[in-house]
């Protein structure tokens, strides 16, 4: 089953310089709605940061954060004294385990659109860590590329703690790639730039869409195309 989710139909809110567009947010508002959560997801935001804004410092914790930078250039900086530059195609992860302060602010003069995800590690009270990887999909195209993974099955990447695992890639107009979902698990596609077919369904720029019961998922690119693939356990 495929069901798609609109850009356009995305709750969020708006701050001076920063509009965030919530795929899913684990909330009160939300809960026993489609956007409540996907396993152990409990947020996964596309963020857009206009020059010379940002988030100042502020906490986590019992969570795993993983950021893909789709636009711009994002700098980073945290309580553990890591101060990272993260650009276009870039990914960082962090355990925030038993707390962490960090900031992001935008670090160019053009705008900043990321996407940000939250997940539920499967340990509690872990020390917290932080990694950058610069490029992680290598500049290659029409495969798809492990970004961050805690799942036995998809190692690669950025290491995080849960039985989860993200992976994005770059695909030409006309480009084709499998995905199989294992048994026992579920995907959130997100179409990052570009238009999409996920087994003839279309998703649009910016869209997404839950895939579950499938257990091959065929992704072609209609135009130029950035994918993002969240593949979690169903819970």
């Amino acid at each position: 089953m495929i069901r798609t989710v609109s850009i356009d139909g995305l709750r969020g809110y708006s701050m001076p310089g920063i509009e965030i567009r919530d795929h899913f947010r684990k909330t009160p508002e939300n809960l026993g709605t489609p956007h409540y959560c996907l396993g152990p997801l409990r947020t996964l935001a596309e963020t857009t940061i206009e020059a010379g804004s940002g988030f100042p410092m502020h906490a986590h914790a019992e969570m795993e954060i993983v950021s893909y930078v789709r636009e711009g250039t994002l700098v980073h900086q945290d309580t553990l004294g890591n101060r990272g530059r993260l650009s276009a195609g870039d990914v960082q992860a962090m355990t925030t385990g038993t707390g962490i302060h960090h900031s992001e602010v935008n670090g160019g003069d053009g705008r900043v659109r990321m996407y940000q995800v939250w997940i539920e590690p499967d340990e509690s009270s872990l020390t917290p860590s932080y990694v950058d990887m610069p490029g992680p999909k290598g500049g290659k195209t029409g495969k798809l590329s492990v970004l961050a993974s805690g799942m036995a099955a998809r190692p690669g990447g950025a290491n995080i703690r849960v039985d989860a695992a993200i992976l994005g890639g770059d695909l030409k107009s006309g480009n084709s790639v499998d995905y199989k979902i294992l048994p026992g698990r579920q995907a959130y596609v997100v179409a990052a730039a570009g238009r999409l077919s996920l087994n003839d369904t279309e998703l649009h720029a910016r869209d997404g869409a839950v895939v579950s019961e499938l257990d091959t998922l065929t992704i072609t690119a209609l135009e130029d195309s950035d994918v993002l693939i969240f593949d979690m356990p169903v819970r």
